[in-house]
Protein backbone atom coordinates (compact mmCIF):
# COMPACT_ATOMS: atom_id res chain seq x y z
CA UNK A 1 0.00 0.00 0.00
CA UNK A 2 0.91 3.41 -0.31
CA UNK A 3 1.28 4.11 3.32
CA UNK A 4 3.42 0.58 3.43
CA UNK A 5 5.76 2.02 1.27
CA UNK A 6 5.77 6.13 2.95
CA UNK A 7 6.50 4.29 5.93
CA UNK A 8 9.00 2.35 5.04
CA UNK A 9 11.01 4.91 3.33
CA UNK A 10 10.47 7.39 6.17
CA UNK A 11 11.87 5.30 8.66
CA UNK A 12 14.57 3.97 6.54
CA UNK A 13 16.13 7.49 6.34
CA UNK A 14 15.41 8.65 9.67
CA UNK A 15 16.89 6.10 11.33
CA UNK A 16 20.20 6.02 10.02
CA UNK A 17 19.40 3.61 7.14
CA UNK A 18 18.55 0.90 9.85
CA UNK A 19 15.92 -1.44 8.21
CA UNK A 20 12.67 -1.37 9.88
CA UNK A 21 9.22 -1.70 8.69
CA UNK A 22 5.45 -2.08 10.07
CA UNK A 23 3.30 -5.22 10.45
CA UNK A 24 -0.03 -4.03 10.72
CA UNK A 25 -2.74 -6.77 12.53
CA UNK A 26 -6.03 -5.50 14.46
CA UNK A 27 -3.99 -3.30 16.61
CA UNK A 28 -0.29 -4.36 17.07
CA UNK A 29 2.51 -3.28 15.73
CA UNK A 30 5.92 -4.75 15.09
CA UNK A 31 8.90 -2.69 13.58
CA UNK A 32 12.05 -4.53 12.33
CA UNK A 33 15.28 -3.06 12.71
CA UNK A 34 18.32 -4.91 11.59
CA UNK A 35 21.28 -4.28 14.26
CA UNK A 36 24.85 -5.14 13.84
CA UNK A 37 27.61 -6.83 11.15
CA UNK A 38 25.66 -9.37 11.91
CA UNK A 39 22.55 -7.92 10.90
CA UNK A 40 20.18 -9.93 13.82
CA UNK A 41 16.74 -8.94 14.06
CA UNK A 42 15.75 -6.38 16.72
CA UNK A 43 11.82 -6.56 16.85
CA UNK A 44 10.16 -3.60 18.86
CA UNK A 45 6.10 -4.73 18.99
CA UNK A 46 3.99 -2.84 20.39
CA UNK A 47 0.03 -1.95 20.66
CA UNK A 48 -1.13 1.29 21.26
CA UNK A 49 1.26 3.38 24.21
CA UNK A 50 2.15 -0.33 25.16
CA UNK A 51 5.78 -2.06 23.92
CA UNK A 52 8.29 -4.72 24.52
CA UNK A 53 11.31 -5.63 22.50
CA UNK A 54 12.68 -8.75 21.57
CA UNK A 55 16.57 -9.17 20.83
CA UNK A 56 17.94 -5.92 21.02
CA UNK A 57 21.32 -7.71 20.40
CA UNK A 58 23.77 -4.54 19.58
CA UNK A 59 23.82 -1.45 21.03
CA UNK A 60 22.55 1.40 18.76
CA UNK A 61 21.16 4.70 18.36
CA UNK A 62 18.54 3.81 16.92
CA UNK A 63 16.05 1.67 19.16
CA UNK A 64 15.92 4.27 22.68
CA UNK A 65 14.70 7.08 20.12
CA UNK A 66 12.17 5.13 18.20
CA UNK A 67 10.50 4.26 21.97
CA UNK A 68 10.41 7.86 22.84
CA UNK A 69 9.20 9.81 19.38
CA UNK A 70 6.16 6.59 19.65
CA UNK A 71 5.77 8.16 23.68
CA UNK A 72 5.58 4.43 24.00
CA UNK A 73 5.53 2.66 27.65
CA UNK A 74 8.40 -0.27 27.48
CA UNK A 75 6.45 -3.68 29.06
CA UNK A 76 9.95 -5.60 29.03
CA UNK A 77 12.72 -6.64 27.01
CA UNK A 78 12.73 -10.33 26.14
CA UNK A 79 15.59 -12.25 24.82
CA UNK A 80 15.03 -15.48 22.64
CA UNK A 81 18.29 -16.92 23.47
CA UNK A 82 21.81 -15.64 24.75
CA UNK A 83 23.98 -15.49 21.89
CA UNK A 84 26.17 -12.12 22.15
CA UNK A 85 24.25 -10.99 18.72
CA UNK A 86 21.02 -11.04 20.47
CA UNK A 87 22.09 -9.43 24.28
CA UNK A 88 24.59 -6.92 23.08
CA UNK A 89 22.08 -4.10 23.96
CA UNK A 90 19.70 -5.03 26.70
CA UNK A 91 22.02 -3.37 29.12
CA UNK A 92 21.30 -0.40 27.39
CA UNK A 93 18.04 -0.47 26.86
CA UNK A 94 17.48 -1.75 30.32
CA UNK A 95 19.35 1.32 31.70
CA UNK A 96 17.24 3.54 29.80
CA UNK A 97 13.82 2.28 30.64
CA UNK A 98 14.29 0.04 33.96
CA UNK A 99 12.53 -2.48 32.64
CA UNK A 100 12.39 -6.44 33.71
CA UNK A 101 14.55 -8.64 31.19
CA UNK A 102 13.16 -12.38 30.76
CA UNK A 103 15.55 -14.67 29.11
CA UNK A 104 15.66 -18.45 29.03
CA UNK A 105 17.25 -20.53 31.99
CA UNK A 106 19.36 -23.03 30.13
CA UNK A 107 21.69 -20.71 28.46
CA UNK A 108 22.70 -18.57 31.28
CA UNK A 109 26.41 -20.02 29.85
CA UNK A 110 26.49 -17.24 27.51
CA UNK A 111 25.12 -14.77 29.83
CA UNK A 112 26.52 -15.01 33.34
CA UNK A 113 30.36 -13.76 34.06
CA UNK A 114 32.34 -16.63 32.23
CA UNK A 115 33.76 -17.62 29.18
CA UNK A 116 30.96 -18.18 26.85
CA UNK A 117 30.09 -14.56 27.10
CA UNK A 118 31.07 -12.55 24.92
CA UNK A 119 29.61 -9.17 26.30
CA UNK A 120 32.20 -8.63 29.01
CA UNK A 121 29.82 -8.53 31.55
CA UNK A 122 26.76 -10.46 33.02
CA UNK A 123 23.64 -9.46 31.24
CA UNK A 124 20.63 -8.08 33.48
CA UNK A 125 18.17 -10.70 33.48
CA UNK A 126 15.35 -10.52 36.22
CA UNK A 127 13.09 -13.12 35.00
CA UNK A 128 14.80 -16.35 33.90
CA UNK A 129 12.11 -18.96 31.99
CA UNK A 130 11.68 -22.51 30.60
CA UNK A 131 8.94 -24.17 28.70
CA UNK A 132 5.87 -23.27 29.41
CA UNK A 133 6.06 -20.07 30.54
CA UNK A 134 3.90 -17.21 30.11
CA UNK A 135 4.84 -13.44 29.88
CA UNK A 136 2.21 -10.64 30.08
CA UNK A 137 3.10 -7.88 27.86
CA UNK A 138 0.62 -5.28 25.68
CA UNK A 139 -1.99 -6.99 28.02
CA UNK A 140 -1.75 -10.04 26.46
CA UNK A 141 -0.23 -13.28 27.19
CA UNK A 142 2.65 -14.11 25.08
CA UNK A 143 3.67 -18.42 26.12
CA UNK A 144 7.52 -19.19 25.95
CA UNK A 145 8.63 -22.53 24.52
CA UNK A 146 12.42 -23.91 24.57
CA UNK A 147 13.13 -25.23 21.41
CA UNK A 148 16.82 -26.09 21.86
CA UNK A 149 19.47 -27.20 19.07
CA UNK A 150 21.34 -24.04 18.33
CA UNK A 151 21.90 -23.35 21.80
CA UNK A 152 20.28 -25.22 24.38
CA UNK A 153 17.82 -22.37 26.12
CA UNK A 154 16.92 -21.20 22.28
CA UNK A 155 13.46 -20.42 22.75
CA UNK A 156 10.41 -19.04 20.93
CA UNK A 157 7.54 -16.71 21.93
CA UNK A 158 3.91 -16.79 20.52
CA UNK A 159 1.33 -14.78 20.79
CA UNK A 160 -1.83 -12.82 18.91
CA UNK A 161 -1.06 -15.31 16.12
CA UNK A 162 2.91 -14.19 16.08
CA UNK A 163 6.21 -16.03 16.32
CA UNK A 164 9.31 -14.52 17.50
CA UNK A 165 11.62 -17.48 16.48
CA UNK A 166 15.07 -16.38 17.00
CA UNK A 167 17.34 -18.51 15.81
CA UNK A 168 15.86 -21.83 15.74
CA UNK A 169 13.47 -21.66 12.52
CA UNK A 170 14.59 -18.81 10.06
CA UNK A 171 13.04 -18.48 5.90
CA UNK A 172 13.86 -21.92 4.22
CA UNK A 173 16.88 -22.71 7.12
CA UNK A 174 17.39 -23.35 10.58
CA UNK A 175 20.10 -22.31 12.91
CA UNK A 176 23.55 -23.30 13.20
CA UNK A 177 24.19 -26.06 15.07
CA UNK A 178 28.47 -26.06 14.12
CA UNK A 179 28.94 -23.93 17.70
CA UNK A 180 29.20 -24.81 21.33
CA UNK A 181 26.32 -26.52 22.89
CA UNK A 182 24.25 -27.03 19.46
CA UNK A 183 23.53 -30.04 18.09
CA UNK A 184 21.38 -30.79 14.56
CA UNK A 185 19.34 -33.73 15.76
CA UNK A 186 18.00 -31.38 18.67
CA UNK A 187 17.69 -28.49 16.49
CA UNK A 188 15.33 -30.84 13.68
CA UNK A 189 13.19 -32.04 16.55
CA UNK A 190 12.74 -28.66 17.76
CA UNK A 191 11.83 -27.65 14.35
CA UNK A 192 9.52 -30.65 14.08
CA UNK A 193 7.59 -29.83 17.22
CA UNK A 194 7.16 -26.40 16.12
CA UNK A 195 5.18 -27.72 13.17
CA UNK A 196 3.24 -29.59 15.31
CA UNK A 197 2.13 -26.72 17.63
CA UNK A 198 1.51 -23.88 15.44
CA UNK A 199 -1.40 -23.52 12.44
CA UNK A 200 -0.25 -22.75 9.00
CA UNK A 201 -0.61 -19.14 8.85
CA UNK A 202 0.95 -18.11 11.73
CA UNK A 203 3.85 -15.57 10.92
CA UNK A 204 7.17 -15.69 11.93
CA UNK A 205 9.49 -13.20 12.87
CA UNK A 206 13.17 -14.69 12.86
CA UNK A 207 16.33 -13.64 14.71
CA UNK A 208 17.98 -12.76 11.36
CA UNK A 209 16.54 -12.09 7.73
CA UNK A 210 13.07 -12.35 6.55
CA UNK A 211 9.47 -13.43 7.65
CA UNK A 212 7.96 -16.64 6.67
CA UNK A 213 4.92 -18.20 7.97
CA UNK A 214 4.48 -22.13 9.77
CA UNK A 215 3.35 -23.14 5.81
CA UNK A 216 5.30 -22.02 4.01
CA UNK A 217 8.01 -23.56 6.09
CA UNK A 218 6.63 -26.96 6.46
CA UNK A 219 6.77 -26.94 2.48
CA UNK A 220 10.13 -25.46 1.19
CA UNK A 221 12.41 -25.39 4.08
CA UNK A 222 15.07 -27.89 2.76
CA UNK A 223 16.67 -28.52 6.60
CA UNK A 224 13.34 -29.73 8.11
CA UNK A 225 10.16 -30.48 6.34
CA UNK A 226 6.71 -31.34 7.55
Amino acid sequence: SLYFFLFWNACNMFWNNTLCYNVFGDEMEIVKFVLGDIRSNCYVVYEKNHAFVIDPGFENDVVIPFIKEKNLILDGIYITHGHFDHVGGVKQLKDAFGVQVYAPKEDLVFMNDGPYNRIGYPIPVDQWVIDGDEVNFLNQIWKVYITPGHSPGSSILYGNHTLFSGDTLFYQSIGRTDIPFADSKTIYHSVKRIYSLFEDDVIIYPGHGRSSTIGHEKLHNPFVRA
